[in-house]
């Protein structure tokens, strides 16, 4: 009987500790933070030479940096892609071969905290705060009139769909979204309690359904992070248009090497901007809207 007694109590102990890991380790997990990396600043600096430093003052007196890359068409600022990274990546990551695909468009994308060279530490409340003081910037950047879509990948579509909820957009771009990361992270560790575990749940669905603005949801197919389920409760929540587009065998991380992608996002933002759809030529220069 001892015996069973000894098991049981080392099965208790073994699954506090998994809890405890869980739980210890989430911010890790959810916001690994990337420094920047001084190379590949030099280097889309070298690309786009009216590229201009994006800093942003938080509500709490820290500094964001990021960046942005306005184009202008006769004499006019073009409307600007705001774009949040995935929990994974700095903007520069973005901002290395994203605008050339972009032409048509102004880019902006501010990283959050830890990541890049953006002061503090992040979270949820201070990166959906973040997210709104950088739309604010932009807008007032910009100029009246300035039309935003919103743009985010993976952690990033939360944060974009947060700033849609919250603000005036044309238009949202979710690349690899989900419903919340509590969900997701229920799925992945089914005997755990993940919903009360998390720190930073990122509860998509109430931001969802108070967005009227255009949406593009782009699915990886074989996407194993953040499963299409995900994706598809999120656009059955989703009021207003949608486009829900499913690219077969993809991945989480090569969903945007597919040849469709970009012609999917260019396609959606000429619908919702009135640019023009057509792929940039081949051989154009990366900064040679004007």
């Amino acid at each position: 009987m001892k015996y069973v007694v000894f098991a049981c109590l080392a099965a208790v102990l073994a699954y506090c500790g998994y809890l405890t890991l869980l739980y210890v380790g989430q911010d890790g997990m959810v916001f690994p933070g990337r420094p920047a990396n001084p190379a590949r600043v030099e280097e889309i600096k070298k690309y786009y030479g009216s590229l201009e430093s994006f800093d942003v003052a938080a509500a709490d007196s820290l500094t964001l940096r990021g960046y942005f890359l306005p184009r202008q068409r006769d004499g006019r600022m073009q409307p600007a892609v705001l774009y949040f990274s995935g929990n994974a990546e700095d903007q520069t990551g973005f901002f290395l071969w994203s605008p050339s695909e972009l032409r048509a468009y102004s880019v902006a994308g501010v990283d959050y905290r830890g990541y890049g060279a953006s002061d503090g530490k992040a979270s949820e409340t201070a990166v959906k705060a973040d997210a709104l003081a950088v739309y604010d910037a932009l807008a007032a950047r910009l100029g009246p009139g300035g039309r935003i879509v919103v743009m985010g990948r993976s952690l990033g579509s939360g944060v974009a769909a947060y700033v849609a909820a919250n603000r005036p957009v044309a238009g949202v771009v979710l690349v690899t979204p989900y419903d919340s990361l509590a969900a997701v992270g229920q799925a992945s560790h089914p005997f755990a309690p993940v919903r009360l575990l998390m720190k930073h749940p990122f509860d998509v669905a109430p931001d969802a359904a108070r967005v009227s603005a255009p949406a593009l949801m782009l699915i990886a197919g074989d996407d194993t992070l953040i499963p299409p389920v995900h994706a598809e409760r999120l656009a059955a929540l989703w009021p207003g248009p949608k486009s829900v587009q499913t690219i077969v065998g993809a991945s989480h991380n090569n969903i945007i090497d597919n040849p469709g992608y970009w012609s999917l996002i260019r396609a959606f933002l000429a619908e919702q901007l009135g640019a023009p759809a057509s792929d940039p030529a081949p051989g154009a220069s990366a900064d040679t809207a004007s």
